[in-house]
């Protein structure tokens, strides 16, 4: 499955993939501010939905928590690893993946499997 730019799935998709691919998994996290860079300008507005929504969902796949920063507290995001391991979350990376042009994930999440791969 591959994602057209512009789509929430793709959105969702780019979340998941930035914090796996940056090691942004338990208790190492990024801003949430930060998430949409790396995005299209246009598109960044559904960065912000697709995180509502991966907020939203049971289980969720990522964890949403406030940390300290140098000038108070804001929210941080990061992978909950446990949690990670159901098909569809997979599923949105590698979609998102094949839509850029990159190798998609095995399911052990280590194998880079060939492009043409389904």
């Amino acid at each position: 499955m591959v994602f057209r730019e512009g789509t929430l799935l793709h959105a969702k998709g780019f979340i998941i993939n930035k914090l796996f691919d940056g090691g942004r998994i338990g208790g190492n996290h990024i801003p949430v501010q930060l998430l949409p860079a790396g995005y299209p300008p246009k598109y960044r507005y559904l960065v912000r939905e697709a995180f509502e929504l991966l907020k939203c969902e049971n289980p969720s796949p990522i964890q949403v928590a406030p940390h300290r920063t140098g000038r108070g507290t804001s929210p941080h995001v990061c992978l909950v690893p446990i949690r990670f391991w159901p098909r569809g979350v997979r599923g949105l990376m590698n979609g998102y993946r094949k839509s850029v042009g990159r190798q998609p994930y095995g399911r052990d999440l280590k194998t880079l499997l060939p492009l043409g791969h389904s």
